[in-house]
């Protein structure tokens, strides 16, 4: 019997395709979670999302000139802020045709074609050479991986030996199944990065478990879930009735799964 994880790439394309430009336009350009330091309760999403992506750029520490690879980039907010950060080149790729054409035009708006372009590609067969990149992030994008050994594997080959690779994902607690919130996510439990990556060919640097930092304060929840009322219609199509009712449910934390953890992961290509 083959148990290799099959792919999911028109499945989550279709998801992006549909999704990305709702948020974009009613929430925020990042399509990631907000990080709140402890005692923070008065940031907004805006700024919390933002915060996150600075505690990735720092991960990674790129540096002037590096070709630097965005393994499911989203709309590419993540990676205008990334190019900013050091002067680097980035190439950003998502399955989505969508999040590529809107992910290209914002770069013409900033300024920032030059160094930032977007690719239609999937993480489980990169079209790009040996070695090529000098590092590379897989920010929120590995929790739609079935078969995250091939993702890592693949990340590693298009890396040179020395590169950083910086990881933003969730897991799960080993009993929880996540099969049963969304069959496009497949969560693993945290002690399972540590052996994959050594196993696709890093060596890693630091895991951060910062699930504390991801739950959202009460006055953000307030915040969207006005703006999910306001444009409630959208969101049932998009999500299901069933969805959109439990998260105005102003009784019960909806941005909050049990069972749900958040990590960062700094390694380097051996």
């Amino acid at each position: 019997m083959n148990s290799t994880p099959q792919s999911n790439a028109e499945e989550v394309a279709a998801l992006y395709d549909e999704f990305s430009e709702f948020h974009a336009r009613i929430c925020d350009s990042n399509l990631h979670v907000g990080y709140w330091p402890e005692g923070d309760e008065n940031s907004s999403f805006q700024e919390a999302t933002a915060h996150l992506t600075d505690l990735m750029v720092r991960r990674l520490a790129p540096r002037t000139g590096q070709r630097i690879l965005d393994i499911g980039c989203g709309i590419g907010q993540p990676a205008f802020r990334l190019a900013q950060a050091a002067a680097a080149d980035v190439v950003g790729i998502t399955v989505s045709k969508r999040q590529i054409e809107r992910a290209t035009a914002r770069a013409d708006e900033l300024g920032l074609a030059g160094r930032v372009r977007f690719e239609r590609a999937d993480a489980m067969k990169l079209p790009y050479a040996d070695g090529s990149y000098d590092a590379a992030w897989l920010f929120e994008s590995l929790i739609h991986m079935p078969d995250k050994a091939q993702a890592l594997r693949e990340a590693a080959r298009v890396l040179r030996p020395g590169s950083r690779l910086a990881i933003a994902d969730m897991f799960r607690e080993p009993e929880k199944d996540w099969s049963e919130i969304h069959p496009l996510v497949t969560a693993i439990r945290l002690d399972e990065y540590g052996p994959l990556l050594e196993g696709a060919g890093f060596t890693v640097v630091d895991i951060e478990d910062v699930t504390p930092h991801i739950l959202v304060p009460e006055t953000v929840r307030v915040s969207l879930r006005a703006q999910m009322l306001e444009h409630r219609d959208e969101w049932v199509r998009i999500a299901g009735e069933d969805v959109v009712k439990a998260m105005l449910d102003p009784e019960v934390n909806t941005f909050y799964t049990p069972g749900l953890g958040y990590v960062l992961i700094t390694a380097e290509r051996r």
